[in-house]
């Protein structure tokens, strides 16, 4: 199962908060307990590319630009 690492947790938070949506209303969009989801937003749960781009969605945002890093790799040389 691909997942998305929790050193992006903080940007989630914080798009989160700029977009004012409340946490409920996220950890609903993506399918799970506000719990978990706030789990995942303070780094201590990975989410699923699934859940990454269900939040994207809910975001209205270009999965690219709330996971940045992730699209940002040398595909050369981690291909090696």
């Amino acid at each position: 199962m691909a997942v998305v690492s929790c050193e992006y947790a903080e940007l989630v938070y914080i798009r989160r908060m700029i977009k004012k949506l409340p946490t409920e209303e996220m950890a609903s969009s993506i399918g799970v307990s506000a719990e978990t989801y706030l789990r995942s937003e303070r780094g201590e749960r990975e989410l699923t590319l699934l859940e990454a781009m269900k939040i994207s969605n809910k975001l209205q945002m270009p999965i690219s630009e709330v996971f940045p890093k992730i699209f940002n790799l040398d595909v050369v040389i981690n291909a090696t």
